[in-house]
């Protein structure tokens, strides 16, 4: 996803009042991570097929938050683009789509 500060991965979970203020915030983040992604689309910053990607990325991430089902980590400020390869990115998309990425420029 875009740059959070922080990366959200999968262990156990806890149900104090912390917990779900943090989760809370942590939501918020998602959604605004989201809306930034629709901007960059409608502003045709980034590709249809990158649009789906993140914001199923973005999915997937709430439902962690939700289920409580998260750990977080620092993000790696020098790493720009926060791990994503595009190039990776794209070959897996063509592998479960089973057919080549289209050319969006």
């Amino acid at each position: 996803m875009s740059e959070m500060g922080k990366d959200a991965t999968v262990t156990g979970d806890g149900d104090g009042p912390d917990e779900m203020t943090e989760r809370l915030g942590l939501a918020r983040e998602i959604g605004q991570e989201l809306s930034d992604i629709f901007v960059e689309y409608v502003k045709g910053e980034i590709g249809f097929d990158n649009l789906t990607f993140l914001t199923f990325e973005a999915l997937e991430s709430v439902h962690a938050v939700a289920s409580g089902d998260y750990e977080l980590g620092e993000f790696d400020e020098d790493d720009e683009d926060g791990g994503y390869e595009i190039e990776e990115a794209t070959a897996e998309q063509e592998e479960l789509a089973q057919e080549p990425a289209r050319d969006n420029g």
